[in-house]
């Protein structure tokens, strides 16, 4: 949006002169105050030539303000649905850790954080590549984008980084297993390790679910609430299947096959 704005400042400005230009070669017409003695030039040529001009420039300013205001409609949107698929990332990951918390007799995966971490991370990097600006440096919008990205998105990128950490508890206990018992135990939220690592990173998740509510409650606001985040926060939280369940819905089907 910046090549945009860029734009409609440079044809506004060229506009402006040429008009200027035009009306006082339509007031020397008229008042004769200035008579050139130049046999090359008259004021009507100037005057085509100024006018054409003027006129040529503002064809070319209404159609970027034009542009300028789909760019910055679709680009509030990007920004909305793009931040909101990083919350539902984050949110299902956040889910998926109080499964194995509350369920402490399930064998913790090594990489139960690994693949939706790095996803989200894409979604981080797109966020942070947006390009959001307007004529108003005061726009609410724009700080809030601005202070999200320069704060917020290093925050959430260090955090997404945390599936390492509950790698290394894992294959920790597992050598540690190993060495006492000589069996490989299934890892699971029981052991203190893997119980505190998975607290720590849930509180976290939670922290960041809600920076990021409120981030996109503030671009749905100053979208006079078209794209509607509270209803979209709904389906989220009552799209999300437990990962047991869903265990359990796939030896269901499973056993029907058979039958």
């Amino acid at each position: 949006m910046c090549g945009n704005i860029e734009t409609i400042k440079f044809t506004a400005v060229i506009s402006a002169i040429f008009a200027f230009l035009s009306y006082f070669i339509t007031l020397n017409m008229e008042l004769a105050f200035f008579a050139p003695q130049w046999s090359w030039i008259s004021n009507n040529f100037a005057l085509t030539v100024c006018g054409g001009v003027f006129t040529s420039t503002l064809v070319v300013l209404f159609c970027e303000v034009q542009k300028y205001l789909s760019n910055k409609a679709d680009c509030e949107q990007y920004l909305f649905y793009q931040t909101m698929y990083l919350y539902s990332l984050i949110f299902q990951m956040q889910k998926n850790i109080e499964e194995y918390i509350e369920n402490k007799e399930e064998s913790v995966p090594e990489g139960l954080l690994e693949k939706p971490a790095q996803m989200a991370q894409s979604q981080v990097n797109a966020i942070r590549s947006i390009d959001y600006v307007t004529f108003r440096k005061q726009n609410s919008l724009v700080i809030a984008h601005r202070n999200f990205c320069t704060m917020k998105l290093l925050e959430i990128s260090l955090a997404l980084e945390y599936w390492n950490y509950l790698k290394r508890a894992i294959l920790s206990t597992k050598i540690f297993n190993l060495q006492e018992t000589g069996h490989d135990i299934p890892i699971t939220s029981a052991n203190t390790l893997i119980g505190q690592t998975l607290v720590i990173i849930r509180e976290k998740y939670l922290s960041l679910l809600n920076d990021l509510s409120n981030y996109l409650e503030t671009v749905d606001q100053a979208c006079s609430n078209r794209l509607g985040w509270n209803e979209m926060k709904f389906k989220i939280s009552e799209s999300y299947i437990s990962i047991f369940n869903l265990a359990d819905l796939k030896t269901f089907l499973a056993q029907g096959k058979d039958l």
